[in-house]
């Protein structure tokens, strides 16, 4: 149970604060939501949350997969229970699962990148594998078009004025990003490099200095993507975050890493514009997509074992 309870906790989350526990009951395990790891001013519907949280089922799945365990799973199974996000459920070991199985290997290799990107392009054979990623949990990854890229970069200028004026999200962002920090949250050392120019990136510092923070020019064309969902409910949150992670672990087994543009995604009205650029569907995810040209920096995890729920 450790392999798959240690590939969970490395999904990933607003702010990075990881807002799960675990339940299990034989080969069974239950993902619930952690209400104490919530985000009430930026994410005051929980959407962003419940990502994390299908992200997490997804990885579960991987290392099942590794282990030799086929699974199958339920989003949001019982109203009665309104904190378990996903249950899995994991049939006799029989062997290695291909499908997921090889993906395993990428679960501690990637991590969110908030540098620039090398001026180089992503061959479409790589692009369609993202997109069937997506695809392959119900959801769908929209590639902008530069008009659209042009559009987008508007709205988040519109999304970063609006942060900085922001106090309770200023405050509440305070107690997850900055500083140093051993297991949760953004320490400063994993913020990235500031812009020398416009760019397509969130500085999740929000204005504040941070000392020694270096500064670079970021590439001058971003490959951005939208993932999106048919609906727009908790279970498509959750579905949303499972086809998230999919994406992610193919994007890493390609070289690729990924920083997300969510601000435009966090105020309702910004996020119908961003709806409008891909055509009616549900945005859940904005990614910005390419191959790193500095030195990667991940995020620390809380232990597994603090995850593991033994009062239900």
């Amino acid at each position: 149970m450790g392999i798959l309870l240690a590939s969970a906790v490395h999904a990933p989350s607003m702010h990075n604060t990881q807002p799960w526990r675990f339940e299990v009951a034989g080969q069974v395990i239950d993902v619930h939501l952690d209400e104490d790891r919530v985000l009430p001013a930026e994410d005051p519907s929980g959407r962003q949350i419940r990502i994390g949280l299908g992200a997490a089922a997804f990885n579960l799945r991987v290392a099942a997969a590794m282990l030799g365990h086929e699974s199958t799973f339920a989003v949001t199974p019982d109203p009665a229970e309104p904190t378990v996000a996903a249950r899995i459920f994991l049939a006799d070991s029989l062997g290695p699962v291909p499908e997921l199985a090889t993906l395993y290997r990428e679960i501690g290799r990637r991590h969110t990148y908030r540098g620039p990107m090398r001026d180089l392009p992503i061959p479409p054979m790589v692009i369609s594998r993202l997109s069937r990623a997506a695809t392959a949990e119900g959801a769908e990854l929209h590639r902008l078009d530069e008009d659209s890229i042009r559009q987008l970069a508007r709205i988040l200028r519109q999304a970063d004025d609006l942060d900085l004026h922001d106090e309770d999200r200023l405050h509440e962002r305070s107690r997850w990003i900055g500083g140093e920090r051993a297991d949760d949250g953004i320490p400063s050392t994993a913020l990235g490099p500031l812009p020398t120019g416009p760019a397509m990136v969130r500085d999740l510092a929000a204005g504040y200095h941070i000392e020694g923070r270096e500064q670079t020019a970021f590439e001058a064309r971003p490959v951005i993507a939208v993932l999106s969902t048919d609906n727009e409910d908790r279970a498509a949150w959750v579905r949303a975050g499972l086809a998230l992670q999919r994406v992610l672990l193919a994007a890493t087994s390609s070289v690729l890493v990924v920083s997300f543009l969510n601000q435009a995604l966090e105020r309702p009205d910004l996020r119908r514009q961003v709806r409008d650029l891909i055509g009616g569907a549900w945005p859940q995810m904005i990614l910005r997509i390419g191959y790193p040209a500095e030195a990667e920096t991940s995020t620390s995890r809380i232990p597994w074992q603090h995850s593991l729920d033994r009062s239900f």
